[in-house]
């Protein structure tokens, strides 16, 4: 077997690193101990390669900046914390000089309000699919951000219209419709060998389960989007109320809000993790296929989240699957 490969800018006696990237957090994460570091501070842009000694299994699994340095003696260490690329947005708090005059804007689309929100925060490697969401579309309507930071805004925008906005390891934003479970035109990257697997569960709950959205816009603009689940009583509904009064003031778009939310919640959640030998050519918000049929794990898979470590116990990649 190919001898465990491992690089960290500027690191050099690498002790242990772990890489996590989850569909649900802000950011990625990384920590690395090593021996020596040379050139690298807080603040510092920090990339992680793990695999194997052939050149071609080797993988990108981080890119971010350092967050903080900490050093030990006996033994004498570095641990770096790292966070990926959104930290610069999640840190970027928004705070208009004059509150009469913070950031504003009239008929503008989702992407376009989440791109500027990301330049401002730095972040200018940016790919924003076409959503069709126009809003401040009214002789008075307006979209102004104040008080908050460029992440927890961009977020807001992507749950309104059940989107996904997140930053990649090569440090690319993207705000694209991206369920957090296999959709159309999803393609398997890896078929999990049985084999290799341990520590493997599988749930099913109806924790975020909701058969029923309520819009509240500007003004008169209010919609609603209900339809019966097979998961609960008839008759019964689990209810996601949504305010977006100084975002949306158009009927159509809050009807569109609803029914989107509504067709990605309006469903049971399918679950489950397995950890598996090294693995870093798998990203989260990739999808995998596993065939465990003795616990009725089978098909697709999306990769909400993934976990990649090396120390001296080795190489592992600890999956969090949903379906």
């Amino acid at each position: 077997m190919s001898k465990l490969f491992c690089s960290a800018t500027g690191c050099s006696g690498i002790i242990s690193i772990s890489a996590t990237d989850n569909h649900g957090s802000p950011t990625s994460q990384a920590t690395v101990q090593c021996s020596t570091v040379t050139g690298i501070d807080v603040g510092s842009a920090m990339t992680i390669y793990l695999g194997y000694s052939d050149i071609i299994t080797q993988n990108k699994v981080f890119f971010g900046y350092v967050k903080s340095v900490q050093k030990t003696e006996a033994p004498f260490q570095y641990e770096l914390t790292c966070a990926g690329t959104m930290v610069r947005a999640v840190d970027y708090f928004i705070a208009s000089s004059d509150p009469d005059e913070p950031y504003s804007k009239k008929n503008i689309t989702a992407e376009a309000v989440v791109h500027d929100l990301m330049t401002m925060a730095g972040l200018t490697n940016y790919d924003g699919h076409t959503s069709y969401f126009t809003f401040a579309t009214t002789a008075n309507g307006e979209l102004k951000v104040n008080l908050v930071s460029a992440y927890d805004y961009s977020k807001f925008i992507a749950d309104l219209i059940a989107w996904h906005v997140y930053a990649d390891n090569d440090g690319q934003v993207h705000f694209m419709k991206r369920d957090q479970f296999p959709q159309g035109g999803d393609v398997s990257v890896a078929t999990l060998d049985n084999n290799n697997l341990t520590d493997v569960s599988y749930w099913r709950s109806d924790r975020d389960l909701r058969n029923r959205v309520v819009v509240y816009g500007s003004e008169d603009v209010f919609a609603t989007a209900q339809a019966e689940s097979e998961f609960l009583p008839a008759g019964f509904y689990k209810s996601m109320a949504v305010g977006a009064p100084d975002v949306i003031d158009n009927q159509t778009m809050a009807q569109m809000s609803a029914d989107y939310n509504l067709a990605k919640l309006n469903r049971i959640t399918i679950g489950g993790s397995a950890t598996i030998i090294g693995d870093s050519s798998i990203k989260c918000r990739d999808c995998v296929t596993l065939d465990k049929a003795d616990i009725g794990m089978t098909g697709l898979f999306y990769v909400y989240g993934v976990e990649h470590s090396m120390s001296a116990d080795g190489f592992k990649t600890v999956l969090d699957l949903r379906q």
